[in-house]
Formats: structure tokens, C-alpha cells, sequence
């Protein structure tokens, strides 16, 4: 698959590793399913807000492809400390959910639009205890681009996870299964650096690496608690 780049102005190869999954988000599929949560409320009348998170892939190759993922800052109010991928809510001159992710990515890690090229939207996962809908966005770059915190109170740091190899999210001596108060909360990816992943943005890597041929964190896997720093 050809595709005309934005770094260069010139059409590229899109790498053969992400063409299932770049062709899954063009058709706009479904990455997460959700089951029924008790959390969720009564919907009718209530207004949904919409955001948008960016899966920025960069890499010609499984062996050298990372994600891009960013902690977020220690003093918000929301999931202080918890790792994210860039994105937030849609501001109401976005064009559409891809805008709100290129928009938001920008801001949070200055993100040149660029240096990224938009493969495609999946399906908005449904968020209906925050009365929200998220559409994840997948971008891709043969390259790391230059990513950076631009506010400290909001990012606090920006890190690239690679997909394979030594301490990566397929490793399998990082992957396990989360417990949350003695519940289980899905995947969790205990990266080098003290990057903790788990929650929403855990099942949406998981998802990632199943659409790329990787295997998805075994249910039988050992558990991890969500360390208390991670949890708010």
C-alpha cells in the first residue's frame, strides 16, 4: 500500500507489518468491544461528549516500531499519573475526531501534523459511566518524530513503547494481568522506566498488537495489583 506522506510531500510504502491493521481502521472497524458495565447509566437524554486518542506508530518494521505514549501530569484532577496515549476532548472547531487527535497530540507532545500520517479512525468505543465516546485514530511515521512535554502540569513526560524485543509490549517478562481492589482489570504492561500501563489505554495496546499478529496478554498470565500511584 502507497500512501502520500506528509513529512515529504512524496508517495511511500506503508510498511507491510501495518497493512491489516492500517486497513482495519480505513474501513472504520471496531479495535475494543465492549461488554455491559454495572457502571453503566441510563443514556437517554444525556449528551455524550466525543474525544479522540492517537495510536502513533513509528517504524519500518516490527523489530524497530514503537508507540508513542505520555504520563500524565502528577497535579490533574482526572487519572493523575496514569499513562495515556495523546488525545483528549473534541473542542467544537474540530473537523472531526481525527482533527481532535492531531489537534490534542500537538498540544500534549508537539506533534508536528507533518510528521504523521493518518491511516485511518476505528470505530468511537463507548464510555457510557462518563456519559463519553473515544475514537482511536492510528497514525504512523517511518521515523521517531520529535516528541516533548509542552505543559508540565498537563503531560509529564513523553515515552516511545517499542512493540518487540527486550522490555517491549510483547516482551512477556512486562506483560501480565491487572488486579484492581482484588479485581481484574484486563492487561497491564509494567514497562522499563517505571511506565505502568493498565486500563483503557492497556486494552487498546492489547488490541494494537492482536490487529499487528502479535499475541494479546494470555488470561492465564500472572497478576500485577495497580500500584497505588497509578490508581487515582
Amino acid at each position: 500500500m502507497t500512501v502520500p506522506f506528509a513529512g515529504t510531500g512524496e508517495s511511500v510504502d506503508l510498511p507491510d507489518f501495518l497493512l491489516p491493521l492500517a486497513a482495519r481502521a480505513r474501513r472504520g472497524e471496531v479495535l475494543v468491544r465492549r461488554d455491559a458495565d454495572p457502571r453503566d447509566p441510563p443514556t437517554d437524554g444525556v449528551p455524550v461528549r466525543r474525544s479522540a486518542v492517537l495510536i502513533l506508530i513509528a517504524g519500518t518494521g516490527l523489530e524497530d516500531a514503537h508507540v508513542a505514549l505520555e504520563e500524565r501530569g502528577h497535579v490533574l484532577r482526572s487519572q493523575p499519573g496514569q499513562f495515556s496515549l495523546p488525545g483528549g476532548g473534541a473542542d467544537p472547531g474540530d473537523l472531526d475526531d481525527v482533527h481532535t487527535a492531531l489537534r490534542e497530540a500537538q498540544e500534549e507532545t508537539g506533534l508536528a501534523p507533518r510528521d504523521v500520517e493518518v491511516l485511518g479512525a476505528f470505530a468511537p468505543i463507548p464510555m457510557p459511566w462518563r456519559a463519553q465516546r473515544v475514537t482511536p485514530v492510528l497514525g504512523w511515521s517511518p521515523t521517531l518524530p520529535e516528541l516533548g512535554v509542552q505543559d508540565p502540569v498537563e503531560v509529564e513526560r513523553v515515552v516511545w513503547a517499542p512493540l518487540t524485543g527486550a522490555g517491549s509490549l510483547a516482551d512477556p517478562a512486562h506483560r501480565w494481568r491487572g488486579l484492581l481492589h482484588g479485581q481484574g482489570v484486563g492487561p497491564v504492561f509494567d514497562l522499563p522506566g517505571d511506565a505502568f500501563v493498565w486500563g483503557f489505554t492497556a486494552t487498546i495496546l492489547e488490541q494494537m498488537l492482536v490487529g499487528l499478529g502479535l499475541d494479546p496478554v494470555p488470561p492465564d498470565s500472572a497478576t500485577r495489583d495497580i500500584p497505588p500511584e497509578r490508581r487515582r
